[in-house]
């Protein structure tokens, strides 16, 4: 063996033992998609908001998260979010004192809203650091985290998420 054999297969085995000694490359977060898709309100007084919210909103709710987890290929994972807030389509025409409490309970909304979402990047994370091994159950457990997470708000209204 001449001399730069020497030195490639030293080189190879430093490269090799530096990868060992670095442990394994740290996996890349799933692809994360936000949407947001806005219902319009546009009542004035404090029961017109809420009636509209009731009536208007999505699936029964004031606001509502989908949260979508898919994995394929060599672990490919894609989360998709999809908040379903309310917009006021005209909101200097609530009187001061409406403004106000819309404003605090939207932000209280967007918030609780937002952590749903966290909860489906959270397990689209989740299920990328695992390489894809017990998906199902990594996504069962989140969405136990989901109903939980309503059950000890009251669907954000302890958080906020309340018009009066």
């Amino acid at each position: 063996m001449g001399r730069s054999s020497r030195s490639i297969t030293a080189t190879k085995i430093i490269a090799v033992w530096a990868c060992l000694w670095a442990g394994p490359p740290a996996l890349a977060n799933p692809t994360i998609e936000i949407v947001e898709r806005p219902y319009k309100v546009d009542a004035t007084t404090i029961a017109g908001l809420r009636r509209q919210m009731s009536t208007r909103g999505p699936v029964g709710y004031w606001a509502y998260t989908r949260g979508h987890v898919v994995w394929r290929g060599h672990c490919e994972v894609t989360v998709r979010v999809r908040y379903s807030l309310p917009q006021h389509t005209r909101p200097e025409a609530m009187p001061a004192d409406v403004r106000a409490k819309w404003d605090r309970m939207l932000k209280a909304m967007r918030a609780h809203e937002e952590q749903h979402g966290q909860h489906s990047i959270n397990a689209g994370r989740e299920i990328k650091a695992a390489g894809c091994r017990n998906g199902l159950a990594i996504l069962r457990k989140w969405r136990a985290q989901d109903r939980a997470y309503d059950a000890r708000t009251g669907h954000g209204k302890t958080e906020g998420v309340d018009l009066r």
